[in-house]
């Protein structure tokens, strides 16, 4: 059986809701959603060592975090020491990955790194050099699109993923983008899991769900106005997410029936999500974004079994379009037209669409299918 160390910056589930308390600023959860997820699904036939370089920058409220283990049935995570001083994370990461692998690594041995993190990947080759194993490189967007970095950043990335063994992909543009030289790969959709969490947080009465990022060029602004519009007020706009915009708390102080929830861990997330009549995904179209990724928050709106709403997106719609209750475009009246519809439908109508949601789910991105596919593919 091949050993399988995954190189990442996510955290299991219960230790990220602990990380999650000391920031001043909302990191993005979609990292840590997906990592964890592709973890578990790896988790379901193999035993999985994570190496997690847990990131901390001037918004976390502690220096620095010391190395600890925690093992959670199939998966030991190993949490190397990390510091909030940038020269310390540039200087010293690497030799405490390199010591974190130690004797856990050797020839029959496949990485998995997150490709889209320049330390990670510079670990995992360096490693891949030393005990001559495999380096599958997980690529879940262009390195170009990241936000907050300069293109060099994007030119190292492409560097250095061109000396890895293999590819998971979400997208056929990220494969071209990636895999010139014709390594094995992998294209999925993303990961996607039906699960119950309890919460304590509760929402009394019928409302609308949106989780994500809360900057405007994804498209929150637009729902807001999108709801305003909606002549039944009992119906709520519940939102939580990451990324806010220094106006957001101000703008949204005066308007009846929303509630902000600010960040939450991924199981209140989904416990407050699956409660609602209707989760919208209100991301616009652009073709820059859409050819490289694949919106995670109507794949998980699907899986939980909840009535969605999407933006018009070419990639989901040819495998999920009769699932999803689509918006033309991200407009404010489109937008608007889609939960107007949602309200209306019948209940018969309203269970197709869930019945579809969750069938295609299993199909395409459930843990069980894409560790069957990977075992295919790579082990």
């Amino acid at each position: 059986m091949a050993k399988i160390l995954y190189f990442t910056t996510a955290l299991s589930n219960e230790d990220y809701k602990e990380y999650l308390s000391f920031w001043n600023v909302a990191p993005n959860l979609s990292n840590q959603n997906f990592h964890n997820k592709f973890i578990r699904s790896l988790a379901l036939s193999h035993p999985v060592e994570v190496i997690s370089v847990r990131p901390i920058n001037k918004f976390y409220k502690v220096r620095s975090l010391n190395d600890c283990q925690r093992t959670e049935n199939n998966i030991t995570w190993n949490y190397i020491k990390v510091r909030r001083c940038r020269v310390d994370r540039l200087l010293n990461n690497s030799k405490r990955i390199m010591d974190a692998v130690e004797n856990k690594v050797d020839k029959d041995s496949i990485i998995f790194v997150d490709a889209l993190n320049r330390s990670l990947l510079k670990a995992a080759l360096k490693v891949k050099k030393q005990h001559k194993c495999q380096v599958i490189g997980i690529c879940t967007d262009n390195p170009y699109n990241i936000s907050y970095v300069d293109k060099g950043y994007g030119d190292t990335i492409l560097k250095l993923t061109s000396e890895l063994d293999g590819y998971v992909v979400l997208t056929r543009k990220l494969l071209e983008l990636y895999n010139k030289t014709k390594k094995p790969f992998l294209v999925m959709d993303g990961l996607t899991e039906n699960v119950d969490y309890q919460s304590d947080i509760q929402i009394e009465g019928e409302y609308l769900f949106f989780g994500g990022s809360l900057m405007k060029k994804y498209g929150v602004y637009n729902l807001i106005e999108a709801y305003k519009k909606l002549d039944n007020k009992d119906i709520r706009l519940v939102i939580c997410g990451h990324h806010e915009e220094p106006d957001f708390k101000s703008y949204i102080k005066d308007i009846p029936g929303i509630v902000y929830l600010g960040a939450l861990s991924y199981q209140d997330v989904v416990a407050v999500e699956k409660k609602s009549i209707c989760a919208i995904n209100p991301r616009p179209i652009d073709p820059q974004i859409d050819e490289y990724s694949i919106p995670s928050k109507t794949l998980e709106y699907l899986a939980n079994g909840v009535l969605t709403i999407c933006v018009n997106n070419s990639q989901l719609r040819s495998r999920y379009f009769d699932a999803i209750i689509w918006s033309k475009s991200g407009s404010v009246d489109d937008l608007y037209e889609a939960i107007k519809k949602s309200i209306e439908l019948s209940k018969k109508e309203k269970e197709k669409l869930i019945s579809n949601g969750i069938k295609y789910a299993n199909q395409h991105t459930s843990l069980d299918s894409i560790n069957k596919r990977v075992n295919e593919l790579f082990l």
